[in-house]
């Protein structure tokens, strides 16, 4: 493959990803984030396992999963804003040497922190939900982390949940390109997600958005 190949190929997976993030395939993207809790977790899965609710939240129902995802970023990123940019970038390059850029080296941040990053959109979550009467009980909730700015240390310490577990929420997961672990999940949660709690799931080669 010459460079000129490689850029159409370059090129393609921008459209594709830009695809992925449409309003249209919003449910086969929430879907996918679950697959990759479940491989992570070890959990073998058929595709004809997954169904969308009726109405939402939930989001994805597998099994006997609820499960409401949402996206962490670092503050200020949109992964929509971002891969049309890079398509329009990788369109416009007649080289690959036009494509390469310099990148800030990520910060460590300590395993609190990640878990804090997960409170705005669940304290908006948690009030808009009840007070639309919704049962916070019957919902698995996955944050799908994508930091650019942060690299996760999971060797530091993560503390008790305890305001996630006071908004009432049957179980709370994290997966991201490269990790995935299981904060909290009550006796009624599902059993893969119970026996996997409190243990951080680190693989080598990542998959990211």
């Amino acid at each position: 493959m010459d460079d000129s190949d490689y850029l159409r190929l370059l090129t393609h997976q921008a459209e594709q990803a830009n695809a992925f993030l449409s309003n249209a395939r919003k449910w086969e993207r929430e879907r996918w984030v679950c697959q990759r809790l479940l491989q992570a977790l070890n959990v073998s899965h058929r595709l004809d396992e997954f169904s969308a609710a009726g109405h939402e939240p939930p989001d994805v129902l597998f099994r006997e999963a609820s499960f409401e995802v949402f996206f962490v970023l670092d503050e200020g990123r949109r992964l929509n804003d971002e891969w049309r940019a890079e398509l329009e970038r990788r369109r416009s390059a007649f080289s690959l040497s036009q494509l390469v850029r310099r990148e800030a080296k990520p910060r460590r941040i300590a395993a609190a922190e990640l878990q804090q990053r997960l409170t705005p959109t669940l304290r908006k979550k948690a009030h808009n939900y009840k007070e639309r009467g919704l049962d916070l009980g019957e919902l698995d909730l996955l944050a799908y982390v994508n930091l650019k700015r942060a690299v996760p240390d999971f060797n530091s310490h993560f503390p008790p949940p305890t305001e996630f577990l006071r908004q009432g929420w049957r179980s709370l997961s994290l997966v991201g390109p490269t990790f995935a672990r299981v904060l909290f999940a009550h006796p009624d949660a599902p059993d893969f997600l119970r026996h996997n709690l409190g243990r951080s799931v680190l693989f080598d080669v990542g998959i990211s958005l």
